[in-house]
């Protein structure tokens, strides 16, 4: 069976029961962490700049998080998915490297207007689209990364697609005809990375898996053979290099969500190859009680994680995001590394500046060639004295996954101070019993009582 039509009965024939309650339990902590990145992300200028140029509609408002208005369903998904993906703080998945909440959960959102459904079908159809996502990752990475696609975009243009083909209710044929029309909508440059349009990205996705399911339900026709043709997407994006088109055969043969590196939650609202420095820094840090002491610090990684890590003196938050040498110098000199690590303010922080001339990175052959980022940390002392830290496994992978009290905390400090504390438990509560037959609309309704941007 070809790879579109094998993903097309997949994702019209996968049942809510044949999904493990451990991989619905691990999409709803997902959904809510990535819902908890969204109302904080709701308060970044590019909210702003987004809600200036969106219209809003006169009926059929969407869900928009932290605004008190909506936007037409596409344009919900385009600003929720950048708004989810602002602070880099969204969760990820490593065959593809990519973020793959950031661009599902504003298509659940944005489709709950435009068909019924309820929050168990949203889990299903999340599970869906992080199938994409990681089988598209082991079919084309880490070719596709490293010619310099992002695959929060292109990968995630076609899961969107086929997450909002499962809400809408398409049929087969249309399913494969919105693999077809999504296919040509993917894209997203990493030369991006640390501007803007890195979250936009997961915007275009969302809103291009949406819209290209509504024009397959409307009639509209694309290539079915948009996967595997040699003018197709795996061709094209790779360069005919780097294909295991078998990948995307066994669906759900196992879920992606179960596998080791499916999907990860963050600890940090950084780039995921700087959390296992992080850690190792902070670790340093609280045995040297301070960072007065350093004189200088190296920061052994692989060789992979030099793809995203672009910067080494940052100008800006999001510059920041993607150095490690910032984010250690941030981690050593700071007690906490959070969403205050990455303002302006901490950016411009002397003492960081000074700490990250004093910073060097190198590939350490210990993980040369490890793909979960792995890391260690050395500082020598004035004094002399030498202290190490390696990290292999960053927290919030399926090894080190988020407890309830982790999530329910990180996602309380998302929605931050303008946020009322008890609309913020209750959203809380909602999101983790999304798994129901409650209407899909009532969690909307629940997340718009929470509006974390002032006069939005």
């Amino acid at each position: 069976m070809q790879p579109e039509a094998a993903l097309a009965d997949f994702v019209v024939s996968l049942r809510a029961d044949d999904i493990p309650a451990a991989a619905r339990r691990r999409a709803i902590d997902a959904i809510t962490d990535c819902a908890g990145c969204a109302l904080a992300g709701a308060e970044t200028p590019l909210a702003a700049s987004l809600l200036s140029v969106l219209s809003e509609p006169t009926t059929g408002a969407a869900y928009l998080f932290g605004a008190i208005r909506g936007a037409a369903p596409c344009d919900a998904a385009l600003y929720n998915g950048a708004v989810a993906h602002a602070l880099d703080f969204d969760d990820i998945s490593h065959p593809a490297y990519c973020h793959p909440s950031a661009v599902l959960l504003p298509v659940l959102l944005a489709a709950a207007g435009l068909a019924p459904f309820d929050g168990r079908e949203a889990v299903t159809a999340y599970v869906i689209g992080l199938e994409v996502i990681g089988k598209l990752g082991h079919a084309l990475n880490l070719r596709h990364y490293k010619n310099g696609w992002h695959a929060t975009s292109t990968f995630g243009s076609l899961a969107a697609a086929m997450t909002a083909a499962r809400l809408l209710g398409l049929t087969r044929v249309q399913t494969r005809t919105a693999i077809g029309i999504a296919a040509s909508a993917s894209s997203g440059l990493r030369v991006n990375f640390g501007t803007m349009t890195k979250p936009l990205h997961a915007g275009y996705a969302a809103r291009n898996g949406l819209l290209a399911a509504l024009l397959a339900r409307s009639g509209f026709d694309a290539s079915g053979d948009a996967l595997s043709h040699r003018y197709g997407f795996a061709q094209t994006f790779n360069h005919g290099e780097g294909i295991a088109l078998d990948a995307l055969s066994d669906w759900g043969k196992p879920f992606e969500i179960m596998s080791e590196v499916g999907i990860a939650l963050k600890p940090y609202p950084s780039c995921a190859a700087t959390h296992t420095a992080i850690e190792a820094a902070a670790a340093l840090r609280r045995q040297l009680n301070g960072s007065a002491d350093i004189a200088r610090v190296r920061v052994g990684m692989s060789e992979f994680a030099r793809e995203p890590l672009i910067y080494v003196k940052p100008t800006t938050p999001l510059e920041a995001k993607f150095s490690m040498h910032y984010c250690v110098a941030a981690a050593l000199t700071r007690d906490t590394v959070d969403l205050a690590t990455f303002s302006p303010e901490v950016v411009a922080d002397l003492a960081i500046a000074d700490l990250i001339g004093r910073t060097e990175t190198y590939v350490d052959e210990r993980v040369r060639d490890d793909r979960e980022f792995a890391a260690v940390v050395s500082v020598e002392t004035r004094a002399g004295k030498h202290y190490e830290k390696l990290i292999t496994i960053s927290a919030g992978k399926p090894a080190r996954w988020f407890t309830p009290e982790q999530l329910e905390r990180k996602f309380l400090d998302c929605c931050g101070p303008h946020a009322s504390p008890d609309t913020a438990t209750a959203a809380f509560r909602a999101l983790q019993q999304i798994d129901s037959d409650a209407p899909m609309q009532a969690l909307c309704a629940s997340l718009a009582r929470v509006n974390t941007r002032s006069g939005a």
